[in-house]
């Protein structure tokens, strides 16, 4: 019976998988008495099983996929020999590889043959989009609350981001207070202008909630907090027209809030997932389809339907629900913007704003003057007795005075990529 030590063995998923003996035994590779050992052909059996799984006859991909490389020179899918892909891998000793690579050869076919892997890219689908499918069938047509499908899925995706109940450090952002986000709001009348220049703290934080209307991550009757990182991807969000007026503030946070940065999921799309592992497709379908939801949590929702913000909201509190102790909202890239602009949604329960007064004074009225000669804009105030407007503890935001700007939509561009059309007539 011959043995292979850990050492031999350089594949981190086996080394916490307890499969070695702890009696001594002399590996066959490094001829060396080692305490972490395990029998040759078990491990080669373990490993040449989980490998074939792991990968595609690249005879088996869609004609398209065929096609793009062979003919479109795509090499994307890097389709390769069964040696070249094991040569990539770091499996600690030569000799073991080597014999490890002969005994897979022996099961998928020639040496000449090409695979690739079934890391959820190809077009015969990706496990998480059926798994995304059904969640979605599931909360609009069979239990929207008490859902433990939904919850089911969604633990499994996000495992990746969280140990234990906390939030992965380096997936979240720091809203600190001396960071400025920015709320906007269309005020094409004399009475909304108003309205939110006497009270800016108010008309511009998070609506009341019984005027909280539907929103991309809470539903009618929830008020959450959302700005944007700057006053032009706000404009952007709340997608004005030309001629429209809007106006905009600028708020900060009273302490550090911690956010998690649906961009930083990017980061986990792109891990590293060795095919030697027990879960790589579990792990590397998973983190291809994260891509998609980034986005998909990121873009407005379709004027010509209702209510399709139900996913999105699902998602939201469940991060609400189960982290909350430990992360206070969202940070996500605009997709008005280009993906440019950074968008903040914190959880209701930290969306509250400090009260705000001129002067410490109550607003008695507040009167617009336009001189459109000039382009110029007056808000006169008129205040009446003192008040003492102190920040309360449940108060996690505070209004930047002087920070109310007017501006007035001249003009909306898109932006387009384009793309050259191939035709052929039969």
């Amino acid at each position: 019976m011959s043995y292979v030590c850990s050492s031999c063995i350089n594949i981190e998923s086996i080394r916490k998988e307890d499969v070695y003996s702890l009696e001594k035994k002399l590996c066959s590779y490094c001829n060396k008495n080692k305490i972490e050992v395990i029998d040759k052909d078990i491990v080669i059996t373990l490993l040449k099983s989980r490998f074939v799984e792991a990968v595609v006859p690249f005879s088996e991909c869609s004609e398209h996929e065929q096609g793009m490389y062979f003919f479109a020179h795509d090499d994307k899918l890097s389709p390769s020999e069964i040696f070249n892909m094991m040569d990539w891998l770091e499996l600690g000793s030569e000799d073991f590889k080597n014999d490890l690579c002969c005994e897979i050869e022996k099961i998928l076919g020639s040496e000449d043959d090409l695979f690739v892997y079934n890391d959820g890219t190809l077009d015969e689908g990706n496990e998480y989009e059926a798994k995304w499918d059904a969640f979605i069938r599931s909360i609009h047509h069979k239990h929207r609350f008490f859902n433990n499908n939904a919850k089911t899925f969604l633990d499994s995706l996000f495992s990746l981001i969280h140990e234990n109940g906390k939030i992965i450090d380096t997936m979240v952002f720091e809203l600190n207070p001396n960071i400025s986000i920015f709320r906007a709001r269309i005020a094409n009348t004399v009475k909304e202008r108003t309205e939110i220049y006497s009270n800016p703290a108010s008309q511009l934080g998070a609506a009341p909630a019984s005027l909280a209307g539907e929103q991309r991550m809470t539903p009618t009757g929830i008020s959450a907090f959302y700005a944007s990182d700057s006053r032009e991807t706000c404009f952007s969000e709340v997608r004005a027209t030309t001629g429209d007026i809007v106006m905009s503030a600028e708020f900060r946070a009273t302490n550090t809030l911690r956010l998690l940065d649906l961009s930083k999921l990017k980061k986990v799309s792109q891990m590293s997932v060795c095919p030697f592992d027990k879960d790589f497709l579990d792990k590397s379908h998973k983190s291809y389809f994260i891509q998609r939801l980034v986005f998909l949590l990121s873009k407005p929702a379709s004027q010509r339907k209702n209510s399709i913000y139900l996913e999105t909201q699902v998602i939201f509190e469940y991060f609400r629900t189960y982290f909350s102790e430990n992360i206070h909202g969202i940070a996500f890239n605009s997709v008005q913007n280009g993906m440019e602009g950074m968008n903040v949604a914190l959880f209701p329960e930290y969306s509250k704003v400090s009260l705000f007064s001129y002067s410490n004074k109550e607003i008695v009225s507040c009167e617009e003057h336009v001189n459109g000669e000039f382009d110029s804009y007056l808000y006169e105030i008129k205040t009446g007795i003192e008040n003492n407007f102190s920040i309360k503890k449940d108060e996690c935001l505070r209004f930047i005075d002087g920070s109310v700007l007017l501006h007035h939509v001249i003009a909306v561009k898109t932006l387009t990529r384009k793309f050259e059309v191939d035709g052929y007539v039969e």
